[in-house]
C-alpha cells in the first residue's frame, strides 16, 4: 500500500533543497566568475603574443594607439588591425566581464555610434569626413609610456622592446574602463590609458583617478580600491589578474612608467 509524503516529509525535503542550493550557487557564482577571468586571461595573453612577433618583425616596434577619445585617429594603423595577422582568430578585444553601454546597438550595447569594423570600412573607402562618433571598439587599452603618439613625452617615450630595461615589469596591455560614469565615459572609447596623470591623485584617491580610465576592479573589489582586480598584460608577453596596489603604488614606483617599473 503507497503511503503519500506527510507535510513535514515535504518541509523537510524542502528545506533539504533549500540548503544545497544555498551551498551550490556562490560555488556556482565562483566558477562563473573563474571561467571568465581564464578567457580574459587568455585574450590579454594573445594581444602580448602577437604584440611580441610584431615586434620582431619590426625591429623591435610596439603598436601605436589608433584612437582619439572616442574620434576616429588612424585606424588603418591602429593595434587592432596591426596585430590581426599574428593572431590565427583574430586579436580578441572584448573581454567577457565587459558591460560597457558604449559597444554599438549592432553588437548588442547601447551606443548609436559606429563600430569599428564599419569605420575601418569606410576609411578604407575613402570616406574621411564626416564619420561621426565611434562606438567602443575594445575591452583592452595600451599603456601609453609603451606608445609614440599619446606617449607623456618625449623623455618617457618607450615605443621600442630595446628601450624597455624590465619588460617582465612593464605593463603593456591593461582594461579600458566600462565607461559606466559621466566622469569616465570619454576612456571607454580610446584605446589607450594617461597613466603619467594617476599619481597627481591624493595618495588614497590614485585607484578612483586610474579607475576612470582602467577598469580596475574588472575582476573583483570597489573601483576606489587599491585591492580591486584587473587584467594586465606585460611586455615580456605575459599576463595576470593582479591587485591594483601590485601595478601601481605611487608615481615613482609603479608598472607603467618603464623609468621606474620592478
Amino acid at each position: 500500500m503507497r503511503h503519500a509524503f506527510t507535510l513535514i516529509e515535504l518541509l523537510v525535503v524542502i528545506a533539504v533543497i533549500a540548503v544545497l542550493i544555498g551551498i551550490l550557487l556562490p560555488a556556482l557564482g565562483q566558477a562563473r566568475a573563474t571561467a571568465r577571468g581564464a578567457v580574459c586571461l587568455s585574450q590579454v595573453r594573445s594581444l602580448a603574443i602577437a604584440q611580441r612577433l610584431y615586434a620582431d618583425d619590426h625591429k623591435g616596434a610596439f603598436v601605436d594607439a589608433g584612437l582619439a577619445h572616442g574620434g576616429i585617429a588612424d585606424l588603418p594603423n591602429s593595434w587592432p588591425v596591426l596585430l590581426a595577422e599574428y593572431n590565427e582568430g583574430g586579436v580578441a578585444i572584448r573581454s567577457p566581464v565587459d558591460r560597457s553601454p558604449f559597444w554599438s546597438v549592432e553588437e548588442g550595447g547601447r551606443f548609436e555610434g559606429m563600430s569599428f569594423a564599419e569605420a575601418l570600412r569606410r576609411v578604407r573607402a575613402g570616406e574621411t569626413s564626416g564619420l561621426g562618433e565611434l562606438a567602443r571598439w575594445t575591452s583592452y587599452g595600451l599603456n601609453n609610456y609603451t606608445t609614440r603618439s599619446v606617449a607623456p613625452s618625449p623623455d618617457a617615450t618607450f615605443d621600442d622592446d630595446r628601450l624597455v630595461e624590465r619588460p617582465y615589469a612593464t605593463v603593456q596591455w591593461l582594461m579600458m574602463t566600462f565607461g559606466e560614469t559621466d566622469a569616465s565615459s570619454d576612456f571607454a572609447r580610446t584605446d589607450h590609458v594617461h597613466a603619467e596623470d594617476w599619481g597627481s591623485a591624493p595618495g588614497g584617491l590614485v585607484p578612483a583617478r586610474a579607475s576612470l580610465e582602467s577598469q580596475i576592479n574588472a575582476h573583483g573589489g570597489n573601483s576606489g580600491d587599491w585591492s580591486a582586480k584587473a587584467t594586465y598584460g606585460y611586455l615580456d608577453g605575459h599576463a595576470a589578474i593582479e591587485k591594483f596596489e601590485t601595478v601601481y603604488e605611487s608615481f615613482e614606483k609603479n608598472r607603467f612608467d618603464p623609468r621606474v617599473a620592478q
